[in-house]
C-alpha cells in the first residue's frame, strides 16, 4: 500500500487522496465493501456515519461499518452523477476510475437483468 498511495512513494496519487503524512498509504488503504481508499475518504465517511475512522480506520473492514460506508458511497459519490445506471461504465468509474473488472461486472449486471 505504502508504494501505491504513501507520500513518500506516490506523491501524486497521496495528494490526490488527502494521504498527508508518511504511513498514511498503508492506515488508510482499500477497506470495506467498495474498498475506501484514502485519508480524505476515510475522513468524509467517518464524519457522515459519525464513526472515527480517521483513528481508527479498520472498523472500515467490519461488515456493518462496511455496508453503512458503501451504501454513503453509493448516495453521495456515485448516485448523483449517474443518468443510466444499466451504463456499467459509467457507474463503475465513480467508484473505480481505472474500470477494472467491468467487464466482470458488467456481465453480471445483465445476468442480475435477466433475474428481474
Amino acid at each position: 500500500y505504502a508504494k501505491k498511495y504513501d507520500p513518500k512513494f506516490a506523491p501524486k496519487t497521496a495528494k490526490i487522496l488527502g494521504n498527508k503524512h508518511v504511513g498514511d498509504g498503508a492506515r488508510y488503504h482499500g477497506r470495506g465493501f467498495i474498498q475506501l481508499t484514502g485519508r480524505d475518504n476515510y475522513r468524509m465517511a467517518g464524519q457522515a456515519l459519525g464513526i472515527d475512522l480517521l483513528n481508527h480506520p479498520e472498523l472500515a473492514s467490519k461488515p456493518e461499518v462496511a455496508a453503512q460506508i458503501a451504501v454513503w458511497y453509493w448516495n453521495t459519490r456515485v448516485k448523483p452523477g449517474i443518468q443510466n445506471f444499466a451504463d456499467t461504465r459509467a457507474v463503475t468509474q465513480k467508484i473505480n476510475p481505472a474500470a477494472k473488472g467491468l467487464e466482470n461486472r458488467h456481465e453480471n449486471f445483465k445476468d442480475y437483468m435477466r433475474i428481474i
